[in-house]
């Protein structure tokens, strides 16, 4: 169903013996034809819809002057024309070249922006197994100097149980 719409006719000449269908509530169908520019294949095409379809319905102008319970609405619409003009296949046709550019456009960022995604990931991973490699590196020069420390300690105490005891520092 189109956004905008005018009240239309069938062609008198050409559409003489048409039938006019029944709605779905039993309503006779009236004829509109399609205004809305942002959907250039409904533009200028005609169809069916019933007279009590939910947009057709004039809006109140304050809240009092809405009924208490709204009648039941019928959404029966169909195309009277079937047929799409060929300006209108050719806007349809470049509007599908456009959706298929940006969807590739779209698929091919999201393809880099992945890739991107992968590579700080893996930056992260080395930066981290960096930061752990010297956090190791670290202990192990502190564990080393704490043995040397402990062993040097070690020797000055039993350098001082030699010897005269105690000993003086002059």
């Amino acid at each position: 169903m189109p956004n905008k719409w005018e009240d239309a006719s069938l062609d008198k000449v050409k559409e003489k013996d048409a039938n006019i269908p029944p709605c779905w509530c039993g309503d006779v169908c009236k004829v509109k034809v399609s205004t809305d520019r942002n959907k250039s294949w409904t533009e200028g095409r005609r169809y069916f819809v019933c007279p009590n379809y939910a947009y057709d319905r004039a809006l109140p102008t304050n809240a009092y002057d809405q009924p208490p319970s709204p009648p039941p609405l019928c959404k029966y619409f169909t195309w009277i024309d079937l047929e799409v003009p060929e300006d209108v296949k050719k806007d349809q046709y470049q509007d599908c070249l456009r959706r298929q550019r940006r969807f590739e456009e779209s698929f091919r960022r999201g393809l880099e922006e992945e890739r991107r995604q992968k590579e700080r990931m893996e930056r992260k991973k080395r930066d981290e197994e960096r930061a752990r490699q010297a956090k190791l590196a670290r202990e192990e020069e502190r564990a080393r100097k704490l043995a040397k420390a402990r062993e040097a300690q070690e020797e000055d105490s039993a350098r001082d149980k030699k010897g005269k005891w105690p000993r003086s520092t002059q």
